[in-house]
C-alpha cells in the first residue's frame, strides 16, 4: 500500500470486517452522534432517540497510488462534505467509511482532511477551494448597485 494511504488510514478509531458494513456503519453513526456530532436528520424515534450522524463511504484499492485517490476520491469528499454544511476544522456529523479488501475503516472527516492536506502540502481551505461547492459561506460586502434614474416603475 502506498505510504500515504496508510498514513491516512492510520487515523481509523475502528475497524470492522466489509461483510459487516451495514451493521458497523449504523453503530459508528450512532456513536458520533452521542459524541455530539451534528445530526444529519431528525431523530428516528418519537421518544426522542439520537439523531444519526452522516456517512460518507468510499472504496480505498490498497494497490492504488496516492495520486490516483487526491485526483478523484478526495474530490469528491471535500464537495460532499461542502454541500451537506460539514465545514472544516472538524467537519462535524460526518463519518468517513473506507472499504479497503475485506475491511472497513471509520475515520473522522475533520482529520481526514486534515491529513491529506498535509499530505498534499496545502491547506484545508485550499482543498475547499479548488473541491468544494464554490458557495461563500459569509456575506459578500460590495457596495450596492445604484437604482436606475427615475425610479422603479411597477
Amino acid at each position: 500500500m502506498d505510504a500515504r494511504l496508510a498514513r491516512l488510514l492510520e487515523l481509523a478509531y475502528r475497524t470492522a470486517p466489509a461483510a459487516e458494513a451495514n451493521r458497523a456503519i449504523s453503530e459508528a453513526r450512532e456513536e458520533a452522534a452521542a459524541a455530539g456530532a451534528a445530526a444529519a436528520r431528525p431523530p428516528r424515534s418519537p421518544e426522542g432517540s439520537l439523531p444519526l450522524a452522516r456517512s460518507y463511504e468510499l472504496v480505498i484499492d490498497p494497490d492504488e497510488p496516492w495520486e490516483r485517490f487526491a485526483r478523484e476520491a478526495l474530490p469528491r469528499l471535500v464537495y460532499h462534505l461542502e454541500s451537506v454544511g460539514a465545514h472544516p476544522p472538524s467537519c462535524k456529523g460526518m463519518v468517513v467509511a473506507a472499504f479497503v479488501g475485506d475491511r472497513l475503516h471509520f475515520l473522522r472527516a475533520g482529520e481526514v482532511l486534515r491529513r491529506a492536506a498535509e499530505l498534499m502540502g496545502v491547506a484545508v481551505e485550499e482543498l475547499f477551494r479548488r473541491h468544494g461547492t464554490g458557495e461563500s459561506r459569509t456575506a459578500v460586502s460590495s457596495p450596492p448597485l445604484p437604482l436606475p434614474p427615475g425610479g422603479v416603475k411597477s
